[in-house]
């Protein structure tokens, strides 16, 4: 065992990486979720018309229905910046994802600390054929980690690699 001193001019910085980008087909997928989320929250208002006695019944519903819209419109529109934003990066011991446009975050996981790999899909993903790779650590706070948006062949070769080098890093 070695006790060098350790240099920061030598570690490889997070915002340096070269990040990978996701499937383009993940952008649609995105704009698929977020818009059938903001058409059902805008039927839902629309069950005020059916109570009795509520005077301000009318205001009530296009004031919502017009807050719904602009919230809709302004997410919708930062979404492609968004995409542009998310990517993995894979090195010898760990892989990072990163995602966020006002919020940016970088989740860096160990693969010493990575107890489960899982591909998966959801109704969204499945209809432009895109998988989701789960990774799950020990990591009490951050306890999984998804990267979205990949092919199948790219999410199989990520889990194997994910599962072939947290072998080598336990051993």
């Amino acid at each position: 065992m070695t006790n060098r001193q350790w240099n920061p001019e030598n570690i490889d910085r997070v915002e340096n990486l070269t990040y990978m980008p996701l499937e383009r087909n993940y952008l649609k997928v995105m704009f698929l979720k977020t818009g059938s989320a903001y058409v059902c929250m805008m039927l839902l208002p629309l069950f005020l018309l059916l109570a009795e006695g509520l005077d301000c019944k009318w205001t009530i519903l296009v004031c919502t229905e017009s807050a719904l819209l602009t919230a809709a419109v302004l997410n919708l529109s930062l979404l492609p910046r968004s995409f542009s934003n998310k990517g993995f990066a894979i090195r010898e011991h760990d892989i990072t994802y990163r995602s966020g446009i006002i919020f940016r975050s970088s989740v860096t996981i160990p693969f010493c600390k990575i107890q489960q790999v899982s591909i998966g899909q959801n109704p969204f993903t499945r209809i432009f054929g895109l998988y989701t790779v789960d990774i799950v650590n020990g990591a009490q706070f951050l306890a999984g980690t998804a990267i979205p948006g990949l092919t199948e062949e790219k999410a199989e070769e990520i889990k194997a690699f994910i599962i072939e080098r947290t072998k080598n890093e336990n051993d």
